[in-house]
């Protein structure tokens, strides 16, 4: 399964997308090194100063169906991951799926979580999956915003935890 392509961003950059694969585990764990804290916290909702072996090796080892991953880096540097999207579908309702963006600090405001949510979104209707539930802190208004422009509904914030659900419709 190739499926990459180059995506131009709101800010002009061009970045490369594809599939993410089993050898981007050492990759992945350097990009998350990379993020500040707040990135950090933002994406997983607890302290973690690190992305252990085992957990590189589940984000890196997906199906392309139950759990699907795209990275998107630059098209000069295959290795240099700037940003992640993924799905993984709940075994209890196949039609849904969590939803997770991230984005490296240096790239955030161009462009780049859009793009990688349009790649993951189309990919998702083609294997089936008809809704994308996402949680997220509640302060991290930049996802909130892009989330809610991808039609998010069912917006409820419990605590410092908001969530919500976006319908996922094939195109046209």
């Amino acid at each position: 399964m190739d499926g990459a392509c180059e995506v131009e961003l709101r800010s002009g950059d061009v970045v490369r997308v594809r599939p993410i694969r089993d050898s981007d585990a050492f990759e992945l764990q350097r990009a998350f090194a990379l993020m500040s804290e707040q990135s950090q916290y933002r994406r997983f909702m607890t302290g973690t100063p690190r992305l252990t072996d085992s957990q590189a090796a589940y984000f890196t080892a997906v199906d392309h169906v139950g759990h699907e991953a795209y990275v998107a880096h630059s098209p000069d540097d295959e290795t240099y991951i700037i940003g992640v999207a993924r799905f993984i579908r709940y075994v209890s309702a196949p039609d849904d799926a969590e939803l997770a963006i991230t984005v490296a600090d240096t790239w955030h405001g161009r462009g780049l979580a859009t793009a990688l949510l349009r790649v993951l979104t189309a990919r998702a209707v083609e294997v089936g999956v008809k809704r994308f539930r996402a949680e997220m802190m509640a302060d991290n208004e930049p996802i909130l915003r892009l989330l809610r422009r991808a039609g998010m509904t069912d917006e409820t914030v419990r605590g410092e935890v908001a969530s919500g659900s976006i319908e996922l419709a094939p195109p046209c």
